[in-house]
């Protein structure tokens, strides 16, 4: 029995070198998971910084965007208004014209008019 006894010691001894280098693993294993877990929180709070970045970015061009939008239509309808303007000038200069051109042809045709019959009381006299 005593060697049983001494057997069963020496295996137990055995069994605890293997659980101590067994836990030393374990340790190192748990260590290098910490180290680990705490270069993907490094990883995750630098890209959650670009990530908040990006939206600032991304209101900003937003807002410059609709901004430019509102300038453009603004200066559209101003152009529209100058466009508006210009052609009424245009076309009352055009009606003018066309008043005068009017008025030359009907004087011109009351001269032709006064000649042929000028013409006429000549033929008529003489």
């Amino acid at each position: 029995m005593p060697e049983e006894i001494k057997t069963e010691v020496e295996l137990l001894k055995r069994d605890m070198e293997l659980l101590g280098s067994l836990a030393e693993k374990f340790d190192i294993a748990i260590d290098r998971l910490t180290e680990v877990s705490r270069s993907v929180d490094k990883m995750l709070a630098i890209h959650e910084n670009r990530l908040q970045h990006q939206e600032n970015q991304s209101e900003l061009i937003h807002q410059r965007i609709s901004d430019m939008k509102k300038e453009m239509i603004d200066e559209f309808k101003q152009l529209r208004k100058e466009n508006e303007e210009q052609h009424k000038v245009v076309t009352q200069r055009l009606e003018q014209l066309e008043k005068w051109r009017w008025f030359v042809v009907g004087i011109a045709a009351a001269i032709g008019f006064v000649l042929a019959q000028v013409k006429s009381f000549s033929g008529i006299f003489s």
